[in-house]
């Protein structure tokens, strides 16, 4: 059975997002007199002095894709290995109960019609279908994730989880930010990690996602750990998607970790000292600590 709804990049997207972002790479090594460090590690660029950048461009980060072994040995992001868990170990047999349960799915469709099939009850699923491995990790995965966003309600869990993620704990000194998405200059903005990590930690608060309205799929909340801040109306917004890939043999029980552009430098912007920036050419703005860190 074939399922066509793919809600990851394809592979040729995710290919051309790659390269781009070597390319800002290339372009801010060259502005700094540093070199590319090439690999897959948290470090993009080194200066001429030794300094690490993290480089981002683009209107969605993916800040980590990692698999079972990578978390389970993290120092804070172990924290989502229960999530793991959740799902077994063997591929095929998830992947022989997902596409029973979304057949039995899209049959209600076909007989019923999309509006009725949305109000179907799980319940009525699990008791059409019995034992389903699919079901039982989605089912499990929303109780973790409800208990991991309790945990990362304490700022200080919340702060070093983060710092783990984007700066992997102490190997990366400074982030690097292509504006194409909040002011729109195309200009880099450069922070430290502590700015930036002071930043996100004061203002973000996690949460969990809504079940979904898919028709033809097994809908249950929580099926990614959120971070939301709040906007000047009072509305909270994602800006952090945490969720579990499990979209083939290769990629299966991964964690990802998704970050918008737009709405990180808002944040950024916002709590850096106004007055605390220089600019070091059209090209180059650099705040708060990270100018007395910066080495070109």
């Amino acid at each position: 059975m074939t399922i066509n709804r793919r809600r990851a990049p394809s592979n040729k997207i995710s290919s051309e997002k790659k390269l781009a972002g070597h390319k800002k790479e290339a372009v801010f090594a060259d502005m700094i007199g540093g070199e590319v460090i090439k690999g897959t590690q948290k470090a993009d660029v080194e200066g001429k002095n030794g300094r690490l950048y993290s480089i981002k461009s683009g209107k969605k980060w993916q800040v980590f894709l990692y698999g079972y072994d990578r978390i389970s040995s993290s120092k804070y992001l172990n924290i989502l290995k229960p999530c793991l868990d959740c799902f077994p170990a063997d591929y095929n047999r998830y992947k022989h109960d997902r596409e029973s349960c979304i057949a039995f799915k899209e049959e209600h469709v076909k007989n019923f019609g999309k509006s009725v099939t949305k109000n179907l009850k799980n319940e009525s699923i699990i008791k059409a279908i019995g034992s389903n491995a699919y079901i039982l990790s989605k089912t499990k995965l929303s109780k973790e994730t409800k208990s991991i966003s309790q945990i990362l309600q304490n700022k200080k869990v919340l702060q070093n989880f983060l710092g783990e993620a984007f700066f992997n704990n102490n190997e990366v000194d400074l982030l690097s930010i292509f504006d194409s998405t909040y002011n729109c200059d195309e200009r880099f903005k450069i922070f430290s990690k502590n700015d930036v990590l002071d930043t996100f930690t004061k203002y973000l608060t996690p949460s969990i996602s809504k079940a979904g309205r898919v028709p033809e799929d097994y809908n249950v909340e929580g099926q990614k750990i959120l971070l939301r801040y709040k906007k000047n109306d009072g509305k909270m917004k994602n800006i952090v998607e945490i969720e579990i890939r499990n979209d083939s043999a290769t990629h299966y029980r991964q964690v990802r970790f998704n970050m918008y552009s737009k709405d990180a430098l808002y944040l950024l912007l916002l709590n850096v000292n106004k007055s605390s920036y220089k600019s070091y050419n059209d090209a180059i703005y650099t705040y708060d600590k990270a100018i007395s860190m910066i080495d070109f």
